[in-house]
């Protein structure tokens, strides 16, 4: 029955998603985590879901000329550089030892 579930609730966020363009994240992880699934599991899990549909959805539209290559490139320059910061800082131990994750 838990199986079913849960490809129902990846049925119905892939469906909002498609009717809406609304970012599956803000669905999956809380969804994730009424399964019962601890905060990391349900943050990691829905990540790697979210790569591998992305990554469809993306070469379909390059497929289809509706990507600005420049804009990724200047988007990336920012967005990237700060990604790989903010995951040195997370795996510093003090910082995993601060308050923030108490």
């Amino acid at each position: 029955m838990e199986f079913l579930l849960h490809i129902i609730a990846g049925a119905s966020v892939g469906f909002a998603i498609g009717l809406t363009g609304v970012g599956g994240g803000s669905l999956m992880t809380p969804l994730l985590l009424v399964f019962g699934y601890p905060a990391p599991v349900a943050i990691g899990t829905d990540l790697l879901y979210a790569s591998i549909t992305k990554a469809g959805g993306a070469f379909a539209h390059h497929r289809m000329g509706n990507v600005d290559w420049k804009v990724v490139f200047i988007l990336a320059l920012g967005s990237i550089p700060v990604s790989i910061l903010l995951h040195m800082l997370v795996l510093n131990p003090q910082f995993q030892d601060s308050a923030q994750f108490e």
